[in-house]
């Protein structure tokens, strides 16, 4: 049954990466393990410039041996491309924006009932109820109700993944996102920003801001949430139940991101 799957095609920028070094430049560049990353196989990555600070959180699809995008919140596609372009230096590798697209499907076990399909990505923590897949228009499948993407964004926030430009902002810590659990790999080689990483991940420093996770009951985009008068957050979305909250150090509002999926 398919009754309970919608999809809709979601604002998200797609590059294009080829080429005989596509693999080891990616690798060299982001902060997750793509080296080891098998075809068909999809993860999430932090974007970081050479002072730590973020530049973007990509997702990374590995489409053949020398084929990958990275699919990133809308806007951010020629950023990145002049991020990255700045230490191709002599490597054999292309970036485009391209006009790939990105459907989102959403619905129990969606995974199951898609099947097999050519750019399937993994969403956020992984859930079994999320699945978005990246490709050509001539080649996304359809399955169960279309939807509007204000529809799976509502969605995002209940699967507690962060949004950047709203929830994350340019030039955070990697801390300050929450996940660096799933967008770092702490076991592979140099990349631009790993001191700030690896530095905060030893000491088990706090980061100053903190994205959160929060009921949504009784608030909305902008609203100032406090559980003292000096211990106060900004809500940066909201979806059916859950809602992300902006907070400082040691504050006591939210949750952190992941805890309840």
């Amino acid at each position: 049954m398919t009754t309970n799957i919608v999809w809709a095609d979601i604002e998200r920028d797609v590059v294009l990466v080829q080429g005989s070094d596509s693999a080891a430049f990616l690798h060299s560049q982001l902060a997750q393990d793509i080296a080891t990353l098998e075809i068909g196989r999809s993860t999430h990555s932090l974007l970081l410039e050479p002072t730590g600070h973020v530049h973007s959180l990509l997702r990374v699809v590995r489409h053949a041996d020398e084929v990958f995008t990275l699919d990133m919140d809308a806007g951010f596609a020629d950023s990145v491309i002049t991020r990255l372009q700045r230490f191709v230096l002599r490597s054999k590798v292309t970036l485009t924006v391209s006009d790939w697209k990105v459907r989102a499907f959403r619905g129990d076990n969606v995974g199951e009932q898609l099947g097999t399909v050519n750019g399937a990505a993994t969403v956020g923590w992984g859930s079994t109820a999320a699945v978005d897949v990246v490709g050509t228009t001539e080649t996304l499948p359809t399955l169960g109700e279309q939807t509007e993407p204000e529809h799976i964004d509502m969605i995002r926030v209940d699967l507690q993944w962060p949004r950047v430009g709203v929830d994350i902002l340019v030039g955070d810590i990697p801390a300050t996102t929450g996940v660096v659990s799933v967008s770092v790999s702490f076991s592979k080689g140099c990349y631009p920003g790993q001191e700030l990483v690896e530095r905060m991940d030893s000491r088990g420093a706090d980061a100053p801001v903190n994205v959160r996770t929060m009921s949504r009951d009784g608030v909305g985009v902008g609203s100032r949430v406090e559980a003292t008068p000096q211990d106060t957050g900004t809500i940066t979305s909201v979806g059916f139940t859950r809602a992300f909250v902006r907070v400082g150090r040691g504050s006591s509002l939210g949750e952190p991101l992941g805890l309840n999926i």
